[in-house]
Parts: structure tokens; C-alpha cells; sequence
């Protein structure tokens, strides 16, 4: 089941065998490798059998909960510890794991799946064996992936045991890969095969707030009871970045983050915890493919029709796809918040003025923001393009978007025969040439 607890919220209510490995801790040796900011903060050294040492900062509370806190892909600044600090003072104890510096490892993208799970399974039984009370986990992003399929490992190592009270996963990046045009995502086996209570929290201006309902359903089938928050009006990235780049709003969200975290951890400790862990015959242990597409648009092997598309415009007139029958045709769907969204402008820009005196038409589709928070934007940054208004970002699911932006060439008969998720280049060679060859097509 799922349900809503916050801002605008969701409680969703997996089974998997694997050959049982030893854990490989053999030790939890606390050492102060540094003077303490504070008498509540400490450094940890977890010395595995492996020979692997993992340094992890420590922010003692008053014993709540132990929340065992790990990396997304760009690993942690110094935001992490200040929300750490303020989980401590809440009565939390935290642990900053972070691995990216332990496995000398450059954040990125793909940096998670270089993570030995084992050892990260290590890790997640020395927080249960050192905390007295129930261990919830925490991440955020591409780290989701990691932190569920370690939890389901430790599950399956320790059946019986109740002792991981939940997972809290920020923006949450599960997906196997980027989707083909015209297809829906397909989500990695780990999430149906997650059995544990999980919240997931989003901000509205990010690209996982319009699919979270539909992760939370994924999740919900493996048996997780599944508790949802979006953050009305804060935008993504807003408990990482700096105050000054904040927006009021974002900047709120930011102090109150550690409040946030601890009621979602209060939220899972009131749920019994599964017994066991989810059977599948399914690869469990997979991650996520990040590669990146090359930088110019690629041709559909069938080309597809192009879905209604009828919105309004900024200024509230009515506009639909098919008043442009006949014309080759660029839709883009974009948003204010996107950065790689905002970077392609200019070369939208340049490419219509290129092909100003041709049959082609640029349409653009903002997603899920209001009118007058586009119009600002627009004073800010010269467009000069049509922009139609997908309030709910309905006309989006619609087109199965999923990256920010996402970008499809119609030709004359209506077809999707291009399409190209992110951003690109858009007056390059390579381009050009793509779009003048569909021109020359009557």
C-alpha cells in the first residue's frame, strides 16, 4: 500500500535466494584518527578480512535510532555533516560511511558499482552489532542501488533478524538504464526484490518527483510498505548545495532536512520488519547502466507516431502538435531546473535561426513547473522558441520521458524517425545534417 506524509506524499506496500556468505567483518575497531570536532563526533575504522579499511564518521546521539548513511555517486561534502550534526542533536547516532575516499575511487556516475558489496554488507553488521536500537539505512540518487542490494544480502545472511528498521532514499536513481523512444523504464530486479519498508523522498523540481508513485508501486510489489514525500516547490540537489545558491524555499527544506530524515526513521521503526528476505530467481546484484549516448540524434530502427501533443502556450493560447502537419518538427521537453536543459538553449536557438526559411519548427515543453515561476525563468534566459505548458506533466508520462531534457525530430508524416534523451549540440555537423536530410524528404 502507499501513503502520503508530507508536503505531498504515498505507503505502498519481493523473495530471492542466494547462497549465504560468511560476513566478512572481523573487526570494529574505534580509533580516533583525528581530533574530534566535538565530544559527540568520532572516527571509525572497520577492518575487514579482506584488509580493507573503511574510515567512518561518527555523530553520536542519545541512542534513538542509528541511521547508517551511504554515498550516492558524488560521494559527501560538507552538507552531510552538517545534516549529521543535526540528526546527533535530534538524539540520532549517524554514520557517515564514506567510500569513495576508502576505495580511492572518483566520484561519478558509475563509482557505485565499484563498491565491494561484501564489504558493504560488513559495514551494515557492524552498525546492527554496535546500536542498541534498530538501524535505519540512508542514501541517495545512483547510492540507492547499492544500499538495497547490500540490505538484501545482509537479509539473506541474518534471516530472522529484525534488526534494519527501513531504508530513506532521496531522489532515488534505480532504473537498469536509460529507456529506448517510446519505451517505459525498466527498473533493476533489486526493487521488486526489496522487502523492507522504504521512504523515498523527492523534491518537486527533479526528475524522479513525476515517477515516484510509479517506484513506489515497483517497490510495493516485492512486499516493502512504502511511504512517499515530495518537497513542494524545492528543487533537487537543495540539501547539498550551498545556502547561497538556494532559493528560499530550497533553503528551508535544507535546515529542516535533518527534521525531515528523522521522522521518516520514526515512521519505519514503527513497522515489523520482514522475517526474511525476498525469493527470486532474478540476478539481484546488478546495477544500473550509466554509459552515455554519443552526442547526436539517433535514428529510431521504426519510426513511431508521434503522440497528440496539445497544451497551451505561456501566455495561455492553445496549441497543438498538428497544426505543424507537413513540417519537420523538433519537440523538446525541458524544465527551469535542469541545468544540461538550459545549457542546449543556445544552440536551439542558433539551429532556428539556421533553418529559418525551411519547412522546420521547434516546439518546447516545459514540465511540472507553474507560469509564473517560467516566466521568470524566461525573463532570465532568452529562449525565443514556443513554449507549451505541461502543468502536470501529464503530456510527458504521455511521451514516456524520463531524462530531462528529452528531444524528438517529427518529420512530414507525423513519425518520430530521431530522438536524442539529454542534451546536445544542436547547430553541430552531425545534427544539421540529420535534420536537412529529413527537409529534403517529401
Amino acid at each position: 500500500m502507499t501513503v502520503d506524509v508530507g508536503s505531498r506524499s504515498h505507503l505502498q506496500p519481493g523473495l530471492n535466494i542466494a547462497p549465504k556468505v560468511k560476513v566478512a567483518l572481523l573487526a570494529l575497531v574505534y580509533c580516533l584518527a583525528s581530533a574530534p570536532v566535538s565530544a559527540s563526533e568520532d572516527l571509525l575504522l572497520l577492518e575487514l578480512v579482506n584488509g580493507q579499511d573503511i574510515e567512518v564518521e561518527r555523530f553520536r546521539g542519545n541512542g534513538a535510532v542509528t541511521m547508517l548513511w551511504l554515498p550516492s555517486e558524488r560521494g559527501f561534502g560538507a552538507a552531510h555533516q552538517l545534516h549529521a550534526r543535526a540528526l546527533a542533536a535530534l538524539g540520532h547516532e549517524v554514520w557517515l560511511a564514506d567510500l569513495h575516499p576508502s576505495y580511492f575511487v572518483e566520484p561519478g556516475n558509475n563509482s557505485i558499482a565499484r563498491f565491494p558489496l561484501d564489504d558493504i554488507v560488513a559495514l551494515i553488521e557492524a552498525a546492527v552489532a554496535s546500536s542498541a536500537q534498530k538501524v535505519v539505512l540512508v542514501s541517495s540518487s545512483r547510492g540507492a542501488q547499492s544500499l538495497l542490494i547490500a540490505a538484501r544480502e545482509w537479509q539473506l545472511r541474518n534471516p530472522g533478524s529484525g534488526a534494519i528498521a527501513g531504508v530513506i532514499l532521496a531522489h532515488a536513481h534505480l532504473y537498469e538504464a536509460r529507456p529506448a523512444v517510446g519505451e517505459n523504464a525498466q527498473y533493476l530486479p533489486i526493487v521488486r526484490a526489496t522487502n523492507l519498508p522504504v521512504f523515498l523522498l523527492a523534491a518537486q523540481y527533479s526528475t524522479q518527483s513525476s515517477r515516484l508513485v510509479e517506484l513506489a508501486e515497483a517497490l510495493g510489489s516485492g512486499g516493502s510498505q512504502v511511504y512517499t514525500q515530495t518537497l513542494v516547490g524545492v528543487q533537487g540537489g537543495f540539501f547539498t548545495r550551498q545556502s547561497a545558491d538556494n532559493s528560499a524555499l530550497d533553503e528551508a527544506a535544507k535546515q529542516a532536512y535533518a527534521v525531515t530524515l528523522s521522522r521518516a526513521a520514526a515512521l519505519l521503526q514503527g513497522i515489523e520488519p520482514p522475517s526474511a528476505a525476498v525469493a527470486t530467481t532474478q540476478n539481484t546484484r546488478r546495477f544500473g547502466d550509466s554509459t552515455r549516448s554519443n552526442p547526436v540524434l539517433a535514428a529510431l530502427a521504426t519510426p513511431l507516431a508521434a503522440p497528440p501533443l496539445g497544451l497551451t502556450d505561456i501566455n495561455g493560447r492553445p496549441s497543438a502538435l498538428d497544426e505543424h502537419a507537413g513540417y519537420v518538427v523538433l519537440v523538446n521537453f525541458w524544465t527551469s531546473w535542469c541545468r544540461p536543459c538550459v545549457t542546449e538553449i543556445p544552440s536551439l536557438r542558433r539551429l532556428d535561426a539556421m533553418l529559418a526559411n525551411t519547412d522546420f519548427r521547434i516546439v518546447t515543453v516545459n514540465v511540472g513547473e507553474d507560469r509564473e515561476r517560467v516566466k521568470r525563468f524566461l525573463q532570465q534566459v532568452s529562449v525565443e522558441l514556443p513554449v507549451l505548458m505541461d502543468y502536470d506533466a501529464a503530456m510527458s508520462k504521455r511521451w514516456m520521458i524520463y531524462v530531462y531534457p528529452s528531444s524528438f525530430l517529427v518529420d512530414r508524416q507525423g513519425n518520430i524517425s530521431y530522438a536524442y534523451l539529454g542534451a546536445l549540440e544542436w547547430d553541430s555537423t552531425e545534427n544539421l545534417k540529420i535534420i536537412r536530410s529529413l527537409l529534403s524528404k517529401r
